[in-house]
């Protein structure tokens, strides 16, 4: 069985690396995951090409992959739509282990979003309009923390405003089969203002607390038909688990999952239980001696906490 593995930062255009970073540890996990079930069928961008046994490609050749495939994973940023544009090519050709096109059109859109949770999960009031009380601006289409300030004013158009909740910065790795979803990890989310940077997990939380996230991020996913594969949900955790995102696609944290739990994505794609739980600490930066993928100047590094 052939499977088109394709990651944006990889295989397709050149990004700044403090992006692209975190693109290639994704790609890197599935890549190494998948090969033992899959022949991975693909190409990645010149520079990485030595990290893969893979051609080196443009993003160009997709379609041409694609139509050779049985199966395809597509990762690749929401922003101008890109997730939702590349996975519509290639459900014409292909097996799609990840989640349908439909799907990543409502959760990509932060307000279509907002109004598929509202009333069924604990979500943060959003709105088009300024609200009362601290809020922050998001751009309705967009990831990796890009474009999020405190508002002050007007909600500019494509954007909107959301209620700012103070707490534990977290998400959820939830993986759905065949309509059945369950909970694989939680991770504690490092940031560096709004923009991520790294990952603990399983995140340093009681089993309450770890118990209210999972359920809630399940009611989340659940919410959304279509989704399918890996899913990532983002939870702030007040008083309670607020629900902000849903990410229908990797996430960084699958780099870790091997060291963290004695399995991979693709072993927890088949149904694989995670066989221990040490706790591991991904950070992004500059200038580790150790790293698990590097591009350009900036790093990836997976140790032991």
């Amino acid at each position: 069985m052939k499977l088109f593995l394709f990651e944006f930062a990889t295989c397709g255009e050149k990004i700044e690396d403090s992006i692209a970073v975190e693109g290639l540890a994704m790609f890197k996990a599935a890549y190494d995951g998948f090969k033992k079930y899959y022949d991975i069928h693909g190409f990645v961008r010149s520079e990485y090409s030595f990290l893969f046994d893979v051609p080196s490609g443009n993003i160009t050749l997709l379609e041409d992959y694609l139509s050779e495939s049985d199966a395809f994973l597509i990762v690749a940023p929401e922003d101008e739509n890109l997730l939702l544009e590349l996975t519509k090519v290639g459900e014409r050709y292909a097996e799609n282990l990840g989640s349908s096109s439909r799907a990543i059109s409502v959760v990509s859109d932060k307000w279509k979003l907002y109004k598929k949770l509202k009333g069924s999960v604990q979500i943060p009031e959003t709105s088009k309009k300024p609200l009362d009380g601290r809020f922050i601006i998001k751009p309705r289409i967009s990831c990796a923390g890009e474009g999020i300030s405190f508002g002050s004013g007007n909600v500019p158009s494509g954007y909107i405003a959301q209620e700012y909740i103070e707490g534990k910065n977290l998400s959820v790795s939830v993986i759905v089969k065949d309509g059945e979803c369950r909970t694989v990890s939680v991770n504690e989310q490092l940031l560096d203002g709004f923009k991520y940077a790294g990952a603990i997990l399983p995140a340093r939380v009681d089993e309450k607390i770890a118990k209210d996230v999972e359920e809630e991020a399940l009611k989340a996913v659940e919410c959304i038909e279509g989704l399918n594969g890996y899913v990532g949900v983002d939870i702030v955790y007040s008083d309670q688990p607020y629900v902000v995102e849903i990410n229908a696609r990797l996430t960084t944290p699958v780099s870790a999952f091997e060291r963290a739990y004695g399995v991979s994505l693709a072993d927890m794609l088949i149904g694989k239980l995670p066989k221990f739980a040490r706790r591991q600490i991904i950070r992004k930066g500059t200038g580790f001696a150790k790293w698990y993928v590097k591009s350009g100047e900036w790093c990836l590094e997976i140790s032991g906490l």
